[in-house]
C-alpha cells in the first residue's frame, strides 16, 4: 500500500506525520488543545524509523463531545486504530494529559490485538481520588504536592470570583485558557472537565513512563502514580528538564528521544524473542 492510498484509507481520527511505512507505527494522542504538537520534536527525529501517526476528534465526535467519557473517547481511538491498516507494531504514546488517553486507548486496543507495542507515557501523573489513602501511603509526599498546588494557586484559591479563563482544581492540572485561541477553549474545558471525571481501571500491559528530572521542591522522583495501576511491566526512565522543558527545550528534547529509542529497541528484540 503506498502512501497515498494509506493517507485516503486513514479514519478520521487519524492523520500521518511522515511518510515512512516500515518499522512499526508511533501514534500520539491528542492534548487539551485536540493537537499533538508536543509530538513534534520526537518524530522529527524518529521519522525515519518509525511511522508516526497523530490522533484527534473527529468532526462527529466534536459536535457530540459532551456525551463522551474519557474512557468512551479512548476506545474510540483505539477502534479505529485496530482497523487501520497502519504499520504494526503499534506504540502508543502521550504527553500530559494526552498520557491519560493513551493509557486508555493502548489498554483497549490490547484487547483486540494480541501483539501490541509499548504504552509511552511523558510525565503524565494519575492520582487516586482517595486522599486519605493517597496520605496514609506517602505522607511526605502528599504534604509536598498539596504545597505545591496552594504556592501554585493561591490565588485562584482565595474567595471571590474566579477567573473564567483559569481551570483548577486540586489534583489536577492548572489550565490558563488565555494561552489558547477561543475557538479552542470549548474543547479544553469538556476534556478538562472528563479528566476530573475519569477513574482509571487497572491494567496488566507493558509501560514505559518518562520522567521529568527537575521537579519543584527537589523532592525524589517516584512513580508518578502508575505503580498502583499498572500489574505488567513498568520501566521507569528519568529524563533532564521540568515538565515543559522536557520536551521545548531542544537540547532535553534529543536526550528524551534518545531513550525512547532505546527503549523500543529494547521492546522490539523482546517481541521478536517472543
Amino acid at each position: 500500500m503506498n502512501m497515498q492510498t494509506l493517507r485516503n484509507t486513514l479514519p478520521r481520527t487519524l492523520m500521518r506525520m511522515n511518510s515512512l511505512e516500515t518499522g512499526g507505527s508511533l501514534v500520539f494522542l491528542p492534548d487539551f488543545g485536540g493537537n499533538v504538537l508536543y509530538a513534534q520534536p520526537i518524530q522529527k527525529i524518529l521519522c525515519t524509523e518509525f511511522s508516526c501517526f497523530g490522533a484527534r476528534l473527529a468532526p462527529d465526535m466534536v459536535g457530540t463531545l459532551d456525551s463522551f467519557s474519557l474512557i468512551e473517547i479512548a476506545e474510540r481511538f483505539a477502534t479505529d486504530i485496530h482497523q487501520s491498516d497502519i504499520p504494526r507494531p503499534i506504540h502508543i504514546c502521550g504527553f500530559s494529559f494526552a498520557g491519560l488517553l493513551a493509557f486508555e486507548t493502548a489498554r483497549h486496543l490490547s484487547t483486540m490485538e494480541p501483539e501490541t507495542g509499548e504504552l509511552l507515557i511523558l510525565d503524565t501523573s494519575i492520582r487516586s481520588r482517595a486522599l486519605i489513602a493517597r496520605f496514609l501511603r506517602n505522607p511526605l509526599h502528599e504534604t509536598l504536592y498539596i504545597a505545591r498546588y496552594v504556592a501554585r494557586n493561591w490565588r485562584t484559591l482565595l474567595p471571590g470570583e474566579s477567573d473564567p479563563l483559569v481551570l483548577h482544581r486540586y489534583g489536577q492540572i492548572r489550565m490558563e485558557l488565555g494561552n489558547h485561541a477561543e475557538a479552542h477553549r470549548s474543547i479544553i474545558r469538556q476534556l478538562y472537565a472528563k479528566m476530573a471525571e475519569y477513574q482509571p481501571r487497572p491494567w496488566d500491559g507493558s509501560v514505559t513512563v518518562f520522567r521529568a528530572e527537575e521537579t519543584p521542591w527537589g523532592h525524589r522522583l517516584d512513580d508518578l502514580g502508575w505503580a498502583h495501576l499498572i500489574s505488567g511491566a513498568l520501566t521507569l526512565v528519568n529524563v533532564p528538564g521540568d515538565h515543559l522543558s522536557m520536551l521545548r527545550n531542544p537540547d532535553n528534547a534529543v536526550v528524551l528521544v534518545e531513550k525512547l529509542r532505546l527503549r523500543l529497541e529494547t521492546v522490539k528484540k523482546g517481541l521478536v524473542d517472543v
